[in-house]
């Protein structure tokens, strides 16, 4: 089997130093941008004005998925890998139930990007996120391009590991990330986080803040 050289545990603690830095400080390459501020609405943070989402290219199944798929649609960010246990298909499950309200209220898409580009090929995300619904988009990178884009979403990741294997965790986060048709990070959703139970976002109430946030 081949042995691949995984990410030390520590690269955790990087993402999440890198994250709480971005909420604070803008990137010195854009200082004509005007700073976010962060508005705690309970379930979910607001950006106002919504953040720009830097350039980027994720691998799916048929072709790519860049800035410019994210126009005249609004688009629900899911990080996990396909090996995940409990929070993936947890809510993937549950962002099923509320698909058809999401879709009601305005044109939606999910995409679950792969935080295991190593083991997740575009062939088995798409397989694994049909199982789910088909209308689900399955993306990924290499780890120097998907870094950054799950820093500028607030989304950090990190490989769990002790030594060489393929038989390795994945932590990353269970928030999921709304961006706007105009190609907007304008909210994230935060995860319940309850004893005995998989850390996921509270879907119904996701649907009734997401009409919220379309109608502002």
């Amino acid at each position: 089997m081949k042995k691949i050289i995984l990410i030390a545990v520590g690269v955790v603690f990087i993402a999440l130093g890198l994250l709480a830095r971005e909420f604070l400080v803008e990137p010195k390459s854009t200082p004509k941008l005007a700073q976010s501020a962060v508005i705690d609405k309970g379930d979910y943070r607001l950006f106002s004005p919504a953040k720009t989402v830097n350039e980027f290219v994720l691998n799916m199944n048929e072709g790519s998925f860049s800035n410019q798929d994210l126009m005249n649609k609004w688009t629900f960010v899911i990080f996990g890998y396909t090996y995940c246990p409990d929070v993936c298909p947890t809510t993937l499950t549950r962002v099923k139930s509320v698909l058809s309200s999401l879709n009601e209220t305005a044109n939606v898409q999910v995409a679950f990007v792969s935080a295991d580009p190593l083991r997740d090929t575009p062939q088995r995300l798409h397989q694994y996120v049909n199982y789910f619904d088909s209308s689900f988009l399955g993306l990924t990178t290499s780890h120097d391009k998907l870094f950054p884009f799950a820093q500028n979403l607030y989304l950090p990741y990190g490989i769990v590991a002790v030594q060489k294997s393929e038989d390795y965790a994945v932590n990353h986060s269970a928030s999921i990330a709304l961006i706007n048709p105009q190609g907007k990070y304008i909210a994230q959703f935060k995860p319940q986080h309850i004893a005995g139970e998989v850390p996921t976002v509270d879907m119904k109430q996701m649907a009734k803040s997401f009409k919220d946030i379309v109608s502002l």
